[in-house]
């Protein structure tokens, strides 16, 4: 039986770096799922990611996960570290990844990276070995192309990339706002057209308890913040990046009045309650993110409560929207540029 090249790819990662009995491996891709192929060899893996359902399905596979920005300073002094940027990564984002390998490494250390050819390993391999001096091709699988490069000196030959961006918002209810975003995070050089629109439509009460949901770095969370200024704004993501921004920028604004926490946004607390969700969801995870948004603000709304949602293709999401909430409980509030606010509410 041949098998599928995603696995023969993650064997070669694993069979290239000649692992033995009580190698520390760190993991940086694949949600450890190549570590799985490190039982036979003894090695002591750990898989290390920004997202906690990457941790998670980390963790169903028994393998150690731990939810980080920084794997370097969650574990140093590793002898491998193997990395496989994500389809979707921002280059500033793999860079950065990259110099955290390059920390966790000890002398003598080997990071291998892979990726496909039409999906940035180029560039990913030139910054490689600009931070360690060297670097060389080691195996190829299909598309799937795998680099090593090994840690000869204590420090990197290039500085670490700072991907973070400031700038100013001053057209928005309770401006200006102070906006620090990161590589990697959604919108991170401005506010997306789709998010103004919602904002535009925002209707939050003085004294609502407003969830802002899969909140990025914070825009629709801060100005509910401060529409609800006898309220409360909970913002949540999946991912630690995004969360970190989030709590920069309400430290920033001095925005108190709001909290922002990772958490698998596709699960809602049953024991909070909402007076308005919003949400700008992302379009390419399609009904997997849409279906659990909708059933679980539908749960988690007080009655009156409000669900308020930016898309661009609304015929799907209304469809599960008055499946779930009823008939005539979604319609359309506004359109433009191609951007569309839907609402939901419970109750009359």
């Amino acid at each position: 039986m041949i098998k599928p090249k995603d696995t023969q790819a993650r064997e070669a990662f694993v069979a290239a770096a000649d692992l033995q009995a009580g190698t520390q491996v760190l993991d940086l891709g694949w949600e450890g799922e190549c570590l799985e192929y490190l039982r036979e060899t003894g090695a002591l893996a750990t898989f290390v990611g920004e997202d906690i359902r990457a941790v998670q399905k980390a963790e169903a596979l028994r393998i150690n996960g731990v939810l980080s920005e920084m794997p370097a300073e969650v574990i140093s002094g590793v002898r491998v570290v193997f990395y496989k940027p994500a389809q979707r990564s921002a280059k500033g984002q793999v860079f950065e990844w990259i110099d955290q390998g390059f920390r966790a490494l000890e002398m003598g250390g080997v990071l291998y990276l892979a990726g496909q050819r039409n999906r940035g390993i180029k560039s990913y391999v030139a910054y490689l070995h600009v931070v360690f001096g060297n670097s060389k091709r080691v195996g190829r699988i299909g598309r799937v192309e795998i680099y090593s490069a090994k840690k000869e000196q204590t420090d990197p030959c290039q500085a670490p990339v700072d991907n973070r961006m400031t700038f100013e918002l001053r057209d928005l209810p309770g401006s200006p706002y102070s906006v620090e975003t990161r590589a990697g995070v959604f919108s991170r050089d401005g506010l997306d057209n789709g998010t103004r629109l919602l904002i535009d439509c925002m209707e939050a009460q003085p004294i609502d308890h407003i969830l802002d949901w899969g909140c990025g770095w914070g825009a629709l969370g801060m100005v509910a913040a401060r529409l609800s200024a006898r309220g409360y704004a909970t913002l949540i993501d999946s991912n630690i990046r995004a969360i970190s921004c989030a709590k920069e920028n309400l430290r920033r604004n001095r925005i108190c009045n709001a909290v922002a926490r990772v958490g698998d946004a596709r699960v809602f607390d049953p024991r909070e309650k909402f007076d308005l969700i919003v949400s700008n969801p992302p379009f390419h995870d399609g009904n997997s993110a849409a279906h659990p948004l909708i059933e679980g603000a539908f749960r988690a709304l007080r009655p009156g409560g409000r669900l308020m949602l930016v898309v661009m293709r609304p015929e799907a999401y209304l469809k599960h929207i008055r499946r779930v909430f009823g008939k005539g409980k979604g319609n359309i509030m506004a359109q433009k540029d191609g951007y569309v606010v839907l609402r939901a509410h419970i109750g009359n």
